[in-house]
């Protein structure tokens, strides 16, 4: 796309000086300081707030004019409370401005939703949604276009391309925003990765992680070096969320299942992995799987920004312990560029305070100084222009990642990651095709195709696919 052409050039000079450099910056942690403060990041003749991106293949309707139909309040619901905490810090909303209604189990969250949108009883004017289950609503009728909101696509035009294709429907409408873009990257202990690899530097230890056949290859090296005792990573599913973004094409092609030769390939992959005992065999998000972030026996876990400060417990905000691991860990780059999880909010078909939708959704995603005040409390936010900044600003020497700048890495993902694949019901086929890995992993299945034919024959029971 004309978008990621115009970042390339921004891109190459960010990761020269944000990734050679980052290892021997100062040490600073990022807070809401003047210290951090993108504002004052100088910047070059590649400024990129002189860069001006075309969202092409985009469908713009005719941009609303709004208002608010009388003086009720604003309904919003949540499956946390991270928006309706930022609506009210940067729209200066309060509850007397608006109702919210907070569902934290994602499985309920859907049932209350899919309830109120049925009938309009009790439905709300904007939601948030996890992306597990965002694009069940966002490709629907049930939500309604950002330009019914009277926003126009100009003035989302600094925003990563995947968090827009993600939001769009079939005919590639927008229909929802994201506040905080969820790159994925490979967060790994230094000093495990100097023992085990021979280099703790995130620009070598990207070697090790160069493909799929070097992340076997590096498997391999660290299980052998440790004897066993210390391993690449926790457990195959690991990677799954990675992989199966490695694809051409999706889940499903003129009316039939589709499983892209690109991730046909998991299934050899992680059972090389299983069988010749390179993992723990730890589940992604067991307790075993993260009893292990700080007991130094995992090389390396995959995820996003926000995976790293709360899930590794590497930043995790006061209150809260602290991966003692913590400043022992650098970031590096993936095989493939993708991201992990995300958040976004829409406006529902019974949306009647467009206006005010309008003014929150702005505060919170849209607006520079907002989003700027984001960046300072250490989040990576959904606009090039100020992740672009930020990487470039050796201020963000991070100590919990050792004084590493992680957004050159980050950067690089958001900028490449791709979600023009993803269809209604991407979770239900993801974990469809994960259960049927893990099951021939087991040796539950005599062959590939077998395991291909288990998982058609899972869609067909599930109700995604007709028999």
């Amino acid at each position: 796309m004309k978008r990621k052409k115009l970042i390339a050039l921004l891109l190459s000079s960010v990761m020269v000086i944000g990734a050679v450099t980052a290892c021997n910056q100062p040490v600073e942690t990022v807070l809401s300081s003047e210290s951090t403060d993108v504002s004052q990041s100088e910047t070059s003749a590649s400024d990129p707030s002189e860069v001006v991106i075309d969202l092409e293949g985009y469908k713009e309707l005719s941009v609303a004019e709004v208002s608010d139909a009388g003086d009720d309040k604003i309904m919003i619901y949540g499956y946390n409370s991270e928006f309706i905490g930022l609506a009210e810090k940067y729209a200066g909303v309060t509850s007397n401005d608006y109702d919210f209604i907070e569902v934290t189990d994602s499985a309920e969250y859907q049932q209350k939703l899919d309830a109120v949108l049925s009938d309009g009883n009790g439905a709300p004017d904007i939601f948030t949604c996890d992306a597990a289950y965002a694009r069940k609503y966002l490709a629907s009728d049930n939500t309604i276009a950002i330009n019914d909101l009277g926003i126009d696509y100009a003035e989302c035009t600094q925003m990563f391309d995947y968090t827009l294709r993600f939001a769009s429907d079939n005919d590639s409408v927008i229909k929802g925003l994201a506040w905080k873009a969820y790159p994925g990257a490979v967060f790994y202990q230094k000093s495990l990765a100097e023992q085990y690899l021979g280099t703790s530097d995130p620009e070598q230890v990207a070697a090790s992680f160069a493909t799929w056949d070097k992340v076997i290859e590096s498997a391999r090296t660290v299980n052998e070096a440790s004897e066993g005792s210390v391993k690449l990573v926790a457990g195959t599913t690991e990677f799954y969320d990675a992989f199966l973004t490695d694809r051409s094409s999706g889940w499903v092609m003129d009316g039939t299942v589709n499983i892209d030769p690109n991730i046909e390939g998991l299934f050899d992959f992680a059972k090389t992995l299983y069988t010749d005992e390179l993992t723990f065999n730890d589940e992604r998000w067991s307790s075993s799987w993260s009893d292990r972030m700080s007991d130094k026996t995992v090389v390396c876990y995959w995820g996003s920004m926000d995976f790293a400060k709360y899930q590794l417990a590497l930043n995790p905000g006061e209150g809260s312990s602290v991966n003692p691991t913590a400043g022992d860990w650098g970031v590096t780059t993936a095989p493939v560029s993708y991201f992990d999880g995300g958040s976004w909010v829409m406006a529902s078909k019974y949306c009647d305070q467009k206006a005010t939708s309008a003014d929150i959704i702005r505060a919170v995603c849209i607006n520079e100084d907002n989003l700027k005040d984001m960046v300072n409390r250490g989040e990576f936010v959904n606009s090039v222009k100020l992740m672009t900044q930020a990487a470039a600003d050796d201020k963000f020497a991070l100590e919990w990642l050792g004084g590493q700048n992680p957004y050159p890495v980050l950067l690089n993902s958001a900028m490449n990651a791709d979600a023009s694949l993803i269809v209604e019901n991407e979770d239900d086929y993801s974990n469809a095709f994960k259960a049927v890995v893990g099951a021939y992993c087991e040796e539950s299945f005599e062959s590939v195709e077998e395991a291909e034919r288990a998982f058609k024959d899972r869609l067909i029971e599930e109700g995604l696919i007709e028999e």
